[in-house]
């Protein structure tokens, strides 16, 4: 792993995220960039001398931006990663997405608040959209975690992984950390239903290649709740699942039942694209 991107608001959640960010960075020796996004009608106030407002403002705010990553720098958190900043005007999503590409950046990682349930802070916010509009991994992290010395990740899968190398490599550098392997979680809906068969476990072993990983199966019509259970019952440091249409992260987001999860909003996700 070579770049993380950090959006920033300056809020406490987006401190979260750093802190987490810088914390990956230094065992996985990448860099870490922070990004700030200045709205086209931030810090104006439409009076005729706007046009001469707006570059005095972004200038402002990148001297924010330094200050701002000057508190991990000068405490210590960031250690020997390489930090730096970059303030864009536009509007946030689409600037984070086109960010992330332009640096060829192997994660972004973006702080939540998780307070109104994780179909609403995600899919209602910038994490939502960048979640929905990126096709790089994005690592969301809720207000209340914190960075473990042990990993302990896993994999909600409905069995149809489509990932693209790309996010398997990143998913690879994150276990490796401590070395790590994985718990691959099938929810079974339907009463009655039986387990899916070794073909369709011999399909995902293969596409993991190397990552040690077991396989485990839970009988719940509540998908959200079995998972929230589940990570709870294992002491999981991190939830893993991957974007593809009908699958489980549309599941997640963009039914209502999402809210089940929102009590377990302090294990952050890492969402991966096919």
């Amino acid at each position: 792993m070579k770049t993380i991107l950090v959006p920033t608001d300056f809020s406490k959640c987006a401190n979260n995220a750093m802190t987490y960010a810088l914390e990956v960075a230094k065992r996985l020796e990448a860099r870490v960039v922070a990004l700030y996004v200045v709205l086209p009608n931030e810090g104006v106030d439409n009076s005729m001398y706007d046009a001469f407002m707006i570059d005095d403002y972004l200038l402002q705010r990148k001297k924010a931006m330094k200050v701002w990553v000057r508190k991990f720098t000068k405490n210590g958190q960031a250690g020997s990663v390489q930090v730096e900043t970059d303030c864009r005007v536009g509007f946030p999503v689409s600037t984070v997405v086109h960010v992330a590409d332009e640096l060829d950046a192997d994660m972004i990682v973006m702080g939540t608040t998780g307070a109104a349930g994780l179909k609403g802070v995600l899919l209602g916010s910038t994490a939502g959209g960048v979640l929905v509009g990126s096709q790089r991994p994005v690592l969301v992290i809720p207000k209340g975690a914190v960075f473990q010395n042990y990993s302990r990740f896993v994999l909600a899968t409905d069995f149809k992984i489509k990932a693209d190398q790309r996010s398997l490599n990143t998913l690879k550098e994150l276990l490796s950390i401590e070395h790590a392997g994985l718990e691959v979680v099938h929810v079974i809906e339907k009463p009655g239903a039986t387990r899916p068969g070794k073909d369709l476990e011999i399909v995902v072993t293969r596409k993991l290649e190397d990552i040690p990983h077991i396989f485990h199966y839970i009988h719940d019509t509540n998908v959200p709740r079995a998972l929230g259970v589940f990570l709870e019952s294992v002491n999981a440091t991190g939830l893993v699942t991957i974007a593809h249409e009908h699958t489980l992260l549309h599941k997640l987001f963009f039914k209502s039942v999402s809210r089940t999860l929102s009590h377990h909003t302090t294990v952050p996700m890492l969402v991966l694209h096919g």
